[in-house]
């Protein structure tokens, strides 16, 4: 995870990708499942997609009854809008590849917001 991580605070996404499961799934709040390398490809793209900056900074790591719970800080401006919101990516891991990811949200009301304006 801590790959994952530092590949994403790098805006590596081909190193983010290569960590993934084919049959991964990323979970979030404030859109659809997403699947596979593709799809945490498609989540990840996004996050960068119509903003002025995004950056994600890891705050902790702690591995948990046998998942990986990362603490991340999001911060971007897309539109005028300001985010910044701290988020737990908690990581289901098999064989050392994502297998899936769930994020939670700090304001998921805020955060829906600031990526559909």
């Amino acid at each position: 995870m801590e790959r994952f991580l530092r590949a994403r605070e790098a805006g590596d996404l081909d190193a983010c990708v290569a960590l993934v499961a084919g049959h991964a799934t990323w979970h979030s709040p404030v859109e659809e499942d997403l699947y596979g390398p593709q799809g945490f490809r498609t989540a990840l793209v996004a996050a960068y997609a119509e903003t002025a900056w995004f950056a994600t900074q890891t705050l902790a790591v702690r591995e948990r009854e046998g998942r990986v719970a990362a603490r991340v800080r999001n911060r971007g401006e897309r539109h005028g809008e300001q985010l910044d919101s701290v988020q737990l990516l908690v990581f289901g891991v098999e064989d050392g590849l994502i297998v899936d990811l769930e994020i939670r949200v700090d304001d998921p009301a805020a955060v829906a917001e600031f990526w559909a304006g």
